[in-house]
């Protein structure tokens, strides 16, 4: 009996161990997370801050932009212009309002919306901004006559991808892909 203890022993040593371990790893995994997660926060904030300065129009007015493909993006660009009651431009990032959405928001004089933490309807939105790499979320919004910027490089896939076409939907945006356009 006293050598099955021993090894009884050992072995509860041996999986306490192993447990520390593991909750050492995962420590180390949750801090290299944070730390990308802030790296990628600042690269967007200085991204937002470097992109060109536009002055908003006035309150209760909206400009025309024209959003370019990015580098790596798919389609020929949006022209959007927000109308009063169809003035969203809605984040669909999940971390808040994405940089992109915010850009369109400043120059077209639109209202950023997080749609994570709230809905509106189809017909507020002027634009849509996500960031699927091509499942269900990249036709939603397409399928629902919404024009749709992704700011991945992904190009029409999935389930819904009969919806999307060059004039609903462009892709690899980022701050500097958003210019004014002169009327």
């Amino acid at each position: 009996m006293a050598l099955f203890d021993r090894f009884k022993k050992n072995g509860g040593d041996a999986a306490k161990e192993a447990a520390e371990k593991v909750e050492d790893a995962a420590e180390s995994a949750s801090e290299a997370v944070q730390e990308a997660a802030s790296e990628v926060a600042e690269e967007a904030t200085e991204a937002v801050e470097a992109a060109a300065p536009v002055e908003a129009p006035d309150p209760g007015t909206y400009r025309k932009v024209h959003i370019s493909p990015g580098a790596r993006g798919w389609g020929n660009g949006l022209d959007v212009k927000p109308e009063a009651g169809k003035d969203l431009v809605y984040s669909v990032t999940g971390g808040g309002i994405h940089p992109v959405a915010q850009r369109i928001a400043d120059l077209t004089g639109g209202k950023a919306f997080d749609g994570f933490k709230s809905k509106a309807d189809f017909h507020e939105i002027a634009v849509a901004v996500i960031d699927c790499g091509g499942t269900a979320r990249i036709g939603v919004y397409p399928m629902k006559g919404v024009p749709t910027v992704d700011i991945h490089g992904a190009s029409p896939a999935g389930p819904l991808m009969r919806f999307i076409n060059e004039e609903n939907f462009v892709s690899g945006v980022g701050v500097n892909d958003i210019t004014v356009v002169d009327e």
